[in-house]
């Protein structure tokens, strides 16, 4: 039976529920500059950094904006429409950091997010004491689905990737780390259609990361 040291959490759409109104956000910045993004499938923008997008919404419209215009003005409506975190984190999420936590596990947090959002998420929920290592695709030169902030992460542990488990939920998400070597278990997409095969095992909620644990590896 494999041995896991370290679990590994996404943020967005695992510890928080943040993706429909990250969606809803952005499409309703892009409509004032008469950008559309109904063309874009919805996985494409799941578990992604806006670096990532920019190409794929400019490619699909005719605009005079470019990248850097648009880039600076989404900062701005962002903090013109901020999201409200409180309400949006997993009610499950303490619950299963404190029995990794007990059971000795090394806890990581590789988000595609910023790390003022990331940093903001775990104020509110107040869950940054629980993790060893947090980190942001904006660390990288590329996000998601690339496996460099799963291997980073994994080896900011001290734990070789095939000894930690990577909770997530999108597409780019689940490629990243799977391709870094880490076993993959999955959220349950019941909304936004991601295609999840790749992952190893899937989820029905969060706490399940507790009973498969305790059913892999036989612990209290």
């Amino acid at each position: 039976m494999q041995e896991y040291n370290g679990i590994i959490f996404d943020m967005d759409g695992v510890l928080v529920d943040s993706e429909e109104f990250y969606y809803q956000r952005r499409k309703a910045f892009l409509k004032e500059y008469d950008l559309s993004i109904e063309q874009i499938p919805i996985p494409l923008f799941i578990g992604a950094d806006m670096r990532s997008l920019w190409e794929l919404i400019l490619a699909v419209n005719d605009t005079i904006y470019d990248e850097a215009f648009l880039s600076e003005k989404y900062q701005e409506y962002k903090s013109q429409y901020p999201i409200d975190y409180s309400n949006l984190i997993d009610p499950d999420v303490k619950r299963v950091l404190k029995f990794l936590k007990r059971n000795g596990y090394r806890i990581g947090l590789a988000s595609s997010s910023a790390m003022d959002v990331i940093q903001e998420v775990l104020k509110v929920g107040q869950l940054t004491s629980y993790f060893d290592v947090i980190v942001s695709g904006t660390q990288f030169k590329q996000s998601k689905p690339a496996p460099e902030i799963y291997e980073y992460t994994a080896q900011e542990l001290g734990i070789e990737p095939q000894n930690c488990v990577a909770i997530e939920d999108s597409e780019k998400g689940i490629r990243s780390a799977h391709d870094a070597g880490l076993a993959v278990w999955a959220l349950k997409d019941t909304h936004f259609g991601m295609n999840q095969q790749l992952a190893d095992l899937k989820l029905d909620t969060l706490s399940d990361v507790c009973k498969k644990l305790q059913k892999a590896e036989r612990i209290g």
